[in-house]
């Protein structure tokens, strides 16, 4: 019986189609490993499958294809592992051609360049984990008034330190960063162990931006709560969560043992390899809501695990975001109502069986979820993931049981809570209790907190605000007095979008925003702030909108630090030069820009825009 013939191209597109599309990272990954196969011929293939993302973004697409290398560490057998984790059967599919060759080949020894390459990565990852063992001998124990403990409600333990960014810098010799912003004082030390070795260190900041060191072993480590406690508590259950703090929370809740992945693509690889150590262990999988969630599942299913998703009441948010975790619903309930929740999961349901194919699907049916807000669930940390409907459908039939109320904090008042509505009529941002009255409940806002939260902001303007900016943007809304806010913005009819920072953006309502001057006034009147650079200071509540050189205040910065460089090395009298070549640099500058303007001005002569103020 013949065979048909199935081309790469084929292969690796019905592997795709296994894989959600809507995460940013395997969203790029998957650009540099069908690069890596097919080359140029693979962009329509893998610009096909991104359609399937509802954040699709074609221009987007165009700039990550072409930043893809051919030559990456990410390859097609990468593409292939992941689809298999997503369900894709390597074994079952004739798009692998003869077994017999496919064994033999997964048994060759890596030979030639490969060879020298994987020397060269494990030889990376040994020194990164020797670098890593000494930093954290180094760390100091971390202590109880650490700003993100303090945020988390969550203890300081033996097993996480810390130490301020200046030494993690020297002691690395480079700047750890998060999406291009570096960490900012007291960094919290979490060590990542690959059986007993640290591999690695995750790195968090006062304001939760994470890092890790470059180069280090993370797929398939942990950080342990308490390791220890394993040992003396061995037939307890195993709890394995995402992120560190929503680890704690479950430790701190139950007293069971229990690991953080470190990341939600990390968490299937962790409960599969404790699986296989442990196969007689209870493991529970902590899901977060959101773009976490697909990747939670597939873990519960892969090591035939319990799956527990947090309750949170109608209406509750948390530093003006939905929450998300189990260490938002502690923060929010209380540690007695996430151990009650996760007790009642593991007495009342019955622990999912290999011998059972559909174990973890029925068991994940069979759990209580309840979720609260409207359709844009997946917003909680990023609409992504094909699990935010899965998550969403169990919601609404939770909500039918009526037992919801119970998850909301006693005192809190579900009538006349405040809350955030957007009048577009008006383009402004008004505070007021359920029933249409202003509220009386003291001030509007405090100092420095948010003057409005992003529930306010139009569903269509984040749309746009990543088809301009990218996926996965960090959203945010000014604080009371806050700013200078600065960067690119995008304009639309009640919001200025403003990227302050690299994928991290702001939403500033326009209803009660001065613009400084006719000029900008045009600009925004004419549709002409699209991609202008802006500085937007908030007086109380109030917006001002400036103008902002990007340019020239890139140049002053890098000045700046030439000086204090300069005097740190005791470099007299260089001060002057550097203010001599600062202004010879912006002569040219302007120069520049003077002759750019008049040959515009010559090629649309007397067709210009006769209500164009002047400069």
């Amino acid at each position: 019986m013949s065979v048909a013939y199935i081309s790469e191209a084929d292969r690796v597109r019905a592997a795709l189609a296994a894989i959600p599309a809507g995460d940013y990272t395997t969203w790029v990954d998957m650009a540099f490993a069908v690069k890596h196969g097919l080359g140029e011929a693979g962009f329509d293939l893998w610009d096909a499958w991104s359609q399937t993302a509802p954040n699709y973004d074609a221009r987007s697409a165009r700039a990550t294809w072409r930043s893809a290398s051919e030559s990456g560490a990410i390859t097609l057998a990468s593409l292939f592992w992941l689809a298999r984790e997503h369900g894709f059967d390597l074994a079952g599919s004739r798009a692998f051609g003869d077994r017999a060759a496919r064994s033999a080949s997964a048994h060759a020894p890596i030979v030639g360049a490969d060879a020298s390459l994987e020397r060269k990565r494990r030889a990376r990852r040994a020194a990164v984990a020797r670098q890593a063992l000494s930093i954290w001998n180094w760390a100091r124990p971390v202590a109880p008034d650490h700003p993100y403990l303090a945020r988390k409600q969550i203890a300081p333990l033996p097993t996480l330190r810390e130490l301020e960014a200046e030494e993690l810098h020297v002691l690395l010799g480079y700047v750890p960063k998060s999406n291009d912003t570096a960490l900012l004082g007291r960094v919290l030390i979490v060590p990542v162990r690959i059986g007993h070795q640290i591999s690695t260190l995750e790195l968090i900041d006062c304001e939760g931006r994470k890092s890790s060191l470059a180069g280090g072993a993370k797929a398939g480590g942990w950080w342990s709560v308490t390791p220890e406690q394993y040992r003396r508590d061995a037939c307890l259950p195993v709890l394995i969560a995402e992120g560190v703090a929503t680890a704690v929370a479950a430790w701190q809740a139950t007293g069971w043992y229990t690991l953080a992945a470190l990341s939600s693509g990390n968490l299937s690889k962790v409960a599969t390899v404790w699986r296989a150590q442990h196969p007689k262990d209870a493991l529970v999988i902590l899901a977060d809501l959101g773009a976490g969630f697909t990747h939670a599942e597939h873990a519960a299913r892969n090591a035939h695990a319990r799956l527990v998703v947090p309750r949170f009441a109608s209406g509750a948010h948390i530093a003006n975001q939905l929450p998300t975790d189990f260490n938002d619903m502690a923060v929010l309930d209380g540690k007695e109502a996430v151990g009650e929740l996760l007790r009642r999961a593991v007495l009342e349901t019955p622990a999912p069986t290999s011998t059972d194919a559909k174990a973890s699907r029925t068991q994940t049916e069979g759990m209580s979820f309840y979720l609260t807000g409207d359709a844009d669930m997946g917003s909680r940390k990023t609409d992504k993931g094909t699990g935010a409907d899965d998550v969403r459908r169990h919601a609404e039939a939770d909500r039918s049981d009526g037992d919801c109320a119970s998850t909301r904090p006693s005192g809190t008042p579900e009538e006349g809570e405040q809350v955030f509505t957007h009048e577009p009529a008006a383009s402004s941002v008004t505070e007021t209790t359920d029933d249409g009255q202003h509220s009386s409940r003291g001030p509007r806002h405090a100092a420095g907190e948010f003057i409005y939260g992003l529930d306010a902001v139009p569903t269509e303007v984040k749309v746009a605000a990543e088809r301009r900016f990218g996926a996965a943007l960090r959203m945010s809304t000014p604080r009371e007095n806050g700013g200078p806010y600065r960067g690119e913005v995008l304009n639309t009819e009640h919001f200025l979008v403003q990227e302050v920072a690299p994928r991290s953006v702001v939403f500033h309502a326009k209803g009660r925003m001065t613009f400084v001057s006719d000029r900008l006034r045009w600009m925004d009147e004419h549709h002409r702030l699209n991609g202008a650079d802006v500085q937007i200071v908030y007086e109380g509540e109030r917006a001002k909108l400036y103008p902002w050189d990007r340019a020239r205040d890139q140049l002053e910065r890098a000045v700046a630090s030439l000086k204090k460089s300069a005097r740190e090395m005791g470099l007299d009298g260089m001060d002057a030069k550097l203010d001599a070549l600062h202004a010879a640099s912006w002569a040219r500058v302007k120069a520049a820009r003077a002759d750019a303007l008049a040959q515009a001005r010559s090629r649309v002569d007397g067709r210009g825009d006769i209500d164009d103020p002047q400069r």
